[in-house]
């Protein structure tokens, strides 16, 4: 249950909560994962991360829908495998090289409204 609540209710509940205070020409971005993709999941393996952020991921949607006539950017981002205490010391990138990639997929994300699911290199991540 804390996984969920941390992964999926959490954020949820910040984005109702403030995302009425994003300016018309802003953007709104939660921290997904590609391990969320219930069209990417070919191993089997994390079903509690995974189906967290698959559940994080469907209430961001209904969320979306909910707001449709709103013309804020939303996203839904996998930044992929990150050194972090979470991520580990194998992780492929390193936090100096994942950030500037996630700025540059927001940057370019904020002037398309509506939800979008993407990875750190602004590419669409399968639902």
């Amino acid at each position: 249950m804390r996984v969920r609540v941390t992964n999926a209710l959490g954020p949820m509940r910040a984005v109702e909560r403030i995302g009425g205070l994003v300016t018309e020409d802003g953007l709104i971005e939660v921290m997904s994962s590609g391990q969320g993709s219930i069209g990417n999941n070919t191993n089997g393996q994390r079903e509690l991360y995974g189906g967290s952020k698959a559940a994080l991921d469907m209430l961001m949607r209904s969320f979306a829908l909910r707001h449709a006539l709103d013309r804020r950017a939303r996203v839904l981002r996998a930044p992929r495998w990150v050194r972090t205490e979470r991520g580990g010391p194998d992780a492929r990138l390193s936090i100096a090289e994942s950030i500037p990639k996630g700025l540059k997929t927001l940057r370019a994300a904020r002037t398309r409204p509506g939800l979008q699911y993407l990875d750190d290199s602004g590419r669409t991540v399968p639902w």
